[in-house]
């Protein structure tokens, strides 16, 4: 009895101070800037959003790549209940093989599709 107290005495301390400690801070409010503040802070910032403007370009241009990549790996998510209805059920006339290379590729693309999108950064500012 008393080796089970402590077996759960770590997690349920660890959920009092989780609770303290969430609980303990006030929720901050939303605050909104009003249209003036805002008409006046793109007046000023308009000559560096122009500047901006082609190295933005730039930027996009350099991440067709990766937008490519992408959709091929959402493609190729559609692949694994392909291949696992040619490897159960198409066995028997040849496709088992065929069905196992599509399951895989479906299995690993949504990592892929992950790395990717964890990459799209990089293409954004020229590293590839």
């Amino acid at each position: 009895m008393n080796s089970m107290y402590f077996c759960f005495r770590k997690p349920i301390l660890i959920f009092l101070f989780s609770g303290i400690l969430i609980f303990s801070f006030p929720i901050p409010k939303a605050k909104a800037m009003e249209p003036v503040t805002i008409t006046m802070l793109a007046i000023i910032l308009a000559p560096y959003a122009i500047q901006a403007a082609k190295y933005i370009g730039k930027g996009m241009v350099r991440t067709i790549p990766c937008w490519i990549n992408q959709g091929k790996e959402l493609f190729n998510i559609l692949k694994l209940p392909l291949g696992l209805l040619q490897f159960t059920l198409g066995a028997p006339f040849g496709y088992f093989w065929n069905g196992l290379s599509n399951s895989w590729t479906g299995l690993i693309a949504p990592f892929m599709f992950f790395y990717e999108f964890m990459c799209l950064p990089l293409y954004f500012f020229g590293f590839k």
